[in-house]
Formats: structure tokens, C-alpha cells, sequence
């Protein structure tokens, strides 16, 4: 008897091996990830609608010029009351320079908050690269029913922060088997909460390949509140002028 068991030990040990080394490699996931979602250095303009319940529609505007290893520079051009207002990413810390507010001097903004009252937080929105701030274990696959797609099997990813700065605890993703292509993640605070939902669709050929042209942000510490970010132009720019990402630049 003791023979079996520790026979059949070792097999589901081999089983629980094998099941290992079906999944792909969680830090090379999270890479892909990146990759999927934006290219190394781009311009994009997008548009972010925010709803909430017993009030009107918020429409913003937003241009944000990208350069690896540089950070986001971005300028809000709608509505008329924020058009103007700057922020810049650099060396991981969000400014922003408002120039109907009589200061002179740039306003640092904290990561984790709410990106201009909507749905998604500052990060969100300034940063494109989950790389920097969370590292990923793939936890198995799973089927989603997707209304793009239909009924999909994903692999189901981890992130887990591993900077002090980073919005969340962890994030949980599901990623579409085969092209890899980002379904749905779910972000949780550091106390273990689940505070946001956001969805991807819409997927469109933009500078060069498939991408969610869509995402919609859920709110869920805020009832009925969500925000939907479309991505309505997008380019690859290698010419980006690194003196694009200095502070002087927000209160030019």
C-alpha cells in the first residue's frame, strides 16, 4: 500500500509538471501584453466618455505622444475648459501644468487617483507599460464569452506589483489563446479589493497591428459610474525630440 501511494504521488506530481510547463511563461506574457497594446514610441488621440447615474455625459479629448524609455507627454484638447492643460510622465511621476489655473508651476499628480474624474486612474491613462511596475504568473486558462469573439479559451495572468509606486495590488488578465489579444482585466487594490473591471474590444488594425480600439472601465466603488477610452488615431513616431519630456515643457 505504501508503494502505491507513493506511486501515485509522483504521478500526479508528474501531471501537476507537466500542466506547468503547458503554460506560457508568465513574464514573457506581460511582455506581449505591452507589445499588443502599444508600440514602443506612437501618437494617439483618444476620446474618454465618462456616465454616471443622474448626470450628464463627460467627453474629453486627449493626445498623448509616447517615447520608450522617455514617458507620455500629453494635452488635453476638449472640452473648451480644459483644452490646454499638460501632463507629463517622467521617471515614473505624473505632473500636470494647467494654464487657466494662475499657478506657474507644475502640479504632481498621484498615480493611483482618478484621472480627471473619470473611470480610470492616472496611471491608466500616462502609462503604457505594465513591465515596469508589475511582474506576471500565468494561473491557468479559462473560457470567457465575449461578444466580439464569442466563446474564447484565455489564459488567465497575474500581475503582481512589484514597485511601490504602482496603482494596483495586482491585476488579474485574461489574454485570447493563439494571438495573445487582451480581454478583460480586473484590477484589485493593495488591500486584496476588487475596485475596477475594464473590457477590451473593437479590435482594429493601428500602426501596424490588431489592437483594442475600445476599453471600458467599471467603476465598481462607484455604482452605475464607468468611462469608455476610444482610441481614435494612432501612429508609430520614431522622430520624437527627447526634449519633448522636460518639465519646462508643460508651462511653455
Amino acid at each position: 500500500m505504501k508503494q502505491i501511494a507513493i506511486l501515485c504521488a509522483l504521478a500526479l506530481a508528474a501531471v501537476a509538471s507537466l500542466a506547468a510547463q503547458d503554460l506560457p511563461d508568465g513574464k514573457k506574457l506581460l511582455a506581449q501584453i505591452d507589445e499588443i497594446r502599444f508600440p514602443e514610441s506612437f501618437f494617439m488621440r483618444v476620446t474618454l466618455t465618462t456616465v454616471s447615474p443622474g448626470e450628464a455625459d463627460k467627453v474629453m479629448s486627449l493626445d498623448n505622444t509616447h517615447k520608450k524609455a522617455f514617458g507620455s507627454f500629453l494635452e488635453i484638447q476638449a472640452p473648451a475648459r480644459s483644452k490646454g492643460t499638460k501632463m507629463l510622465t517622467q521617471e515614473g511621476t505624473l505632473w500636470m501644468f494647467n494654464p487657466k489655473s494662475g499657478s506657474t508651476k507644475p502640479l504632481r499628480l498621484a498615480p493611483r487617483d482618478s484621472f480627471q474624474g473619470s473611470s480610470f486612474s492616472n496611471s491608466d491613462v500616462s502609462k503604457t507599460s505594465f513591465t515596469e511596475d508589475y511582474a506576471g504568473t500565468t494561473e491557468g486558462e479559462e473560457t470567457l464569452d465575449t461578444a466580439e469573439f464569442g466563446t474564447v479559451k484565455a489564459w488567465r495572468l497575474r500581475a503582481d506589483a512589484t514597485n511601490p509606486e504602482a496603482s494596483y495590488g495586482h491585476i488579474v488578465m485574461w489574454v485570447r489563446q493563439g494571438d495573445l489579444l487582451p480581454i478583460k482585466f480586473d484590477y484589485y487594490a493593495k488591500s486584496g479589493l476588487l475596485f475596477r473591471q475594464m473590457v477590451l474590444s473593437e479590435y482594429k488594425v493601428l500602426a501596424g497591428r490588431l489592437r483594442a480600439t475600445k476599453m471600458e472601465m467599471t467603476s465598481l466603488d462607484k455604482k452605475g459610474t464607468k468611462t469608455v477610452l476610444h482610441i481614435e488615431q494612432m501612429e508609430i513616431r520614431n522622430n520624437i525630440p527627447d526634449s519633448l519630456y522636460n518639465l519646462t515643457n508643460l508651462t511653455k
